[in-house]
C-alpha cells in the first residue's frame, strides 16, 4: 500500500482547451487562409476532441438513412476528455423516481441504474478510422463493456459520438449521441490548481477532540482507483466504484438483486464547482445537478487541502458531545498518456 509523501511546493495544473475547425477561407481559392483558421486546421482529431461537452440528444436512424430524435428521451449530463489521455462521461435522466424511504429496495434500485450512466478510463484517438475508444477502467455496470468503440464527427461546435454497431462499420449503426462543447469559464487561480483527472489513493477516518485529532484510522484502499475531474469549463465528476467484488450480470440486464447490489458498490455524481478560497477553512462547493441516487441534488460542501499533486477533500465533520469524526479522500493528479 502507497501513502504518497508531499511535496512542499505546489504544482500550477493548466489544462489545454482544445478549438473547434474553424468554417471555409473566404476570398479568391488563391488567398491564403487567415492565421487562426490555419492553426485550428492543423490540429489533430486528438487535439480537437480534448474538451467538456453537455449532452444534447440521442438520435436513431430510420429505414431510410434519416436520424431523429430518439422518442421520449429527456437526460442531461456530461463527456469530458483531457490532454492527458483521460476521459469520463455521467449522465441521468430528467424526472427519476425518488425512493419512499431511505434505502431502496432492489426494484427501486434497479429503477435507479437504469437512468444513470457513468464511465472512466483511458482513450486513444484512431484518426485514420475516425473513431475513438474509451477504454473504461471504471463504469456503474460491473461487467459491461470494457473498450467501447465511438465513431465521431465534429460539427461546429458539437461533437457526435456514434457507437460501433456490433456487425459492420458506421454506415450500419442506427444510434448517435451528440454532445456541445462547453466554453471555458475564468477562474481564479486558486481554481484552476483543481484542474485535471485525479484517482482515489485512500481514505482516512479521524476523531478530533479539543481542536486536537487524537485518532487517524488506517488508510482504506477500498475504493482506490476511483477518479474525481475538475475541468476549466466550471464542472466536475466523481465516480466511485468499489475495487473489488462487484459481480457481473448474469444477463444482458440486472435483475433487482443484482441491481441493489451494483447500486450498492458504486457511488457518484456531477455539476459545476466553486471554490471558496478565502474562507477559513477553505473549502469547494459541488453543486450536484445528477447523481446515482435519484433523490434531490443538493451542494456538497468538501473541506479541501491541496498538496503538489495531492488534494484533500473532507465533508463537515459530526460533532457529538464536544467529539467530532469525519473522514478525508486523499486524490492524486494522473500522469500524462
Amino acid at each position: 500500500m502507497r501513502v504518497p509523501s508531499i511535496p512542499p511546493t505546489v504544482a500550477t495544473i493548466v489544462c489545454l482547451s482544445a478549438a473547434l475547425v474553424a468554417g471555409a477561407a473566404c476570398g479568391s481559392p488563391d488567398a491564403a487562409p487567415p492565421a487562426e483558421e490555419t492553426a485550428v486546421e492543423e490540429m489533430s482529431d486528438r487535439e480537437k476532441i480534448v474538451g467538456t461537452y453537455a449532452r444534447v440528444t440521442s438520435e436513431v436512424r430510420d429505414e431510410d438513412g434519416m436520424w431523429s430524435p430518439t422518442p421520449g428521451e429527456d437526460r442531461h449530463g456530461y463527456i469530458t476528455y483531457s490532454d492527458r489521455g483521460y476521459m469520463a462521461v455521467s449522465s441521468r435522466d430528467n424526472g427519476r423516481t425518488k425512493f419512499a424511504g431511505d434505502e431502496p429496495t432492489p426494484e427501486e434500485a434497479q429503477a435507479a441504474i437504469a437512468s444513470y450512466s457513468a464511465y472512466y478510463g483511458p482513450y486513444t484517438v484512431n484518426e485514420a478510422e475516425g473513431f475513438v475508444v474509451h477504454h473504461r477502467v471504471g463504469q456503474i455496470d460491473p461487467g459491461g463493456e470494457v473498450d467501447a468503440k465511438r465513431f465521431y464527427d465534429f460539427v461546429g461546435d458539437r461533437l457526435i459520438l456514434t457507437p460501433a454497431p456490433a456487425m459492420g462499420g458506421k454506415e450500419d449503426a442506427t444510434r448517435r449521441i451528440v454532445w456541445e462543447r462547453l466554453p471555458d469559464v475564468e477562474l481564479s487561480e486558486e481554481a484552476r490548481r483543481f484542474l485535471g483527472h485525479r484517482e482515489l489513493l485512500y481514505t482516512e477516518r479521524y476523531t478530533r477532540r479539543d481542536g486536537e485529532i487524537v485518532e487517524v484510522t488506517e488508510p482504506n484502499e477500498s475504493r482506490a482507483g476511483a477518479v474525481i475531474i475538475y475541468t476549466p469549463t466550471g464542472h466536475m465528476i466523481v465516480q466511485l466504484p468499489d475495487r473489488e467484488g462487484r459481480m457481473a450480470y448474469a444477463g444482458e440486464d440486472p435483475t433487482p438483486e443484482e441491481a441493489l447490489a451494483a447500486f450498492n458498490s458504486y457511488g457518484g455524481y456531477f455539476g459545476r464547482f466553486t471554490v471558496h478560497e478565502d474562507e477559513d477553512p477553505r473549502y469547494v462547493i459541488h453543486h450536484q445537478e445528477g447523481r446515482l441516487s435519484p433523490e434531490t441534488e443538493h451542494d456538497a460542501q468538501r473541506f479541501y487541502a491541496l498538496d503538489g499533486d495531492i488534494l484533500r477533500l473532507g465533508g463537515p465533520p459530526q460533532t457529538t458531545n464536544g467529539e467530532s469524526t469525519g473522514g478525508h479522500l486523499y486524490w492524486e493528479l494522473m500522469p500524462q498518456r
